[in-house]
Formats: C-alpha cells, structure tokens, sequence
C-alpha cells in the first residue's frame, strides 16, 4: 500500500499559508475602514461636521399624508 501523506501539502505550509491570508484580510480591512488614513471610499469627498447640513430641509409638524 503506499502513503499518500507525502503527496499532500505538510501543516506547517498550511498554516503559513493560513497566516498569510488572515493577515492580507486584516490589512484590507485596516485600510476600509481608514486605520492608514483616509478610507477609500472617503476621498475626494469634503468633511462636514453636522450642523453644516442642510438644516433648512427638516420641517417639523404633523404628518401631511392622507389616508
């Protein structure tokens, strides 16, 4: 009978393997969410702070729907 387990990849490979993609996914999701800087999804908009929006469009009172 022969042994196939010299064929197949040894664990310690694997694990590295493991490790190097667990890191890559880390770092990705380092960047997206702006742990380097600027996220992506983020430049070239302009920063405003909350009360710089458009304040005038809220109207407050009774709903207008008929139903």
């Amino acid at each position: 009978m022969r042994n196939y387990y010299h064929t197949a990849p040894s664990f310690s490979s694997m694990r590295v393997l493991f490790l190097v993609v667990l890191l890559a996914n880390l770092g990705v999701l380092a960047l997206g969410q702006g742990f380097f800087g600027t996220p992506p999804n983020e430049q070239g908009r302009e920063a405003r702070i909350l009360s710089e929006r458009n304040q005038q469009a809220v109207q407050l009172g009774e709903p207008r729907a008929q139903y």
